[in-house]
């Protein structure tokens, strides 16, 4: 792998179709990983003795030691982008942030496979193209891949949703008309009914459909507090909660504190709200928020 890491650059990035012929063979990364996905069509992974069909979306986390090949399927078009990079990032990404816990390269029989959907897909060929844009140092191979663990430990619903339904929760939570309409929004970007979505959401996660979109609607207007000085009542109108006293319950529950003392502890600890230049805990008018 070193051969392909160009003198400056931290990490490999490649793309291949069927146009460009290839004959795999099994073989190791030494001290590199690698992870890859498939942007269309389909590929056959060999991996520590299994096989996988790979399709459309599907992103694979190698290991340094997983002994593998990939084999193209007859008749069958695809293309295939990699990122290859030293494992020595990966040792210290994990015991920074995934010490006590199971993560994307962990350890086991088959590297982990996640099935992202075309929101996601997209997401991560933009992250993609920062490695590509300019010499890809470190700072630039970290960056790239805490976005993408990001991505994914912040996925509100888990990998059991159908794709179908994953791109219309990322699409809610762009739209602040949509995320106010709650399942209603949701089931108009989703292309079914209320009755079918909420169905889908509670045999996959256990929780309602509304449940999950509070926890969107909570999460937005945690962002919004800390970042802006908008009054506590319009925040709560924004994503989606008419009424006040529910606004203070739920975010309550969800934060231990209400919206004021969330704001006021993140003022303190010197986040102040966007439009603010006095001290903090002051707006720019001298007045206490």
């Amino acid at each position: 792998m070193e051969d392909y890491v160009a003198a400056g650059e931290t990490c490999y990035v490649g793309r291949r179709t069927e146009a460009v012929r290839f004959v795999g063979r099994l073989h190791t990364h030494d001290n590199f990983a690698e992870l890859t996905w498939i942007e269309y069509g389909a590929l056959l992974h060999v991996v520590n003795g299994s096989r996988r069909l790979l399709e459309a979306g599907d992103v694979v986390f190698i290991r340094p030691a997983d002994v593998h090949l990939f084999r193209p399927v007859p008749g069958q078009a695809f293309a295939q982008v990699s990122v290859s990079f030293p494992s020595e990032t990966l040792t210290a990404i994990e015991a920074r942030y995934f010490a006590s816990g199971d993560w994307a390269w962990s350890a086991g029989g088959l590297p982990v496979t996640h099935r992202f959907d075309s929101v996601r897909l997209q997401r991560l060929t933009e992250l993609t193209s920062t490695l590509v844009a300019g010499p890809a140092g470190r700072l630039q191979l970290e960056r790239f891949l805490l976005e993408l663990l990001c991505d994914l430990v912040g996925r509100p619903a888990g990998d059991a949703l159908p794709t179908w339904l994953t791109e219309a929760i990322a699409r809610l939570v762009d739209d602040s008309d949509a995320l106010a309409e709650g399942v209603t929004g949701l089931a108009e970007l989703a292309g079914r009914s209320r009755e079918h979505v909420n169905r889908v959401i509670q045999a996959a996660t256990g929780q309602t459909a509304t449940d999950l979109i509070n926890q969107l609607r909570l999460t937005r207007a945690a962002a919004l507090l800390r970042m802006t000085d908008r009054p506590i009542a319009v925040v709560a109108a924004e994503c989606g909660f008419p009424s006040l006293s529910h606004f203070y319950r739920l975010f309550n529950d969800r934060f231990k504190a209400t919206p004021r003392r969330y704001r006021m502890v993140s003022t303190v600890s010197g986040v102040r709200p966007l439009g603010t230049d006095g001290p903090a805990g002051t707006s720019a008018s001298g007045r206490r928020r």
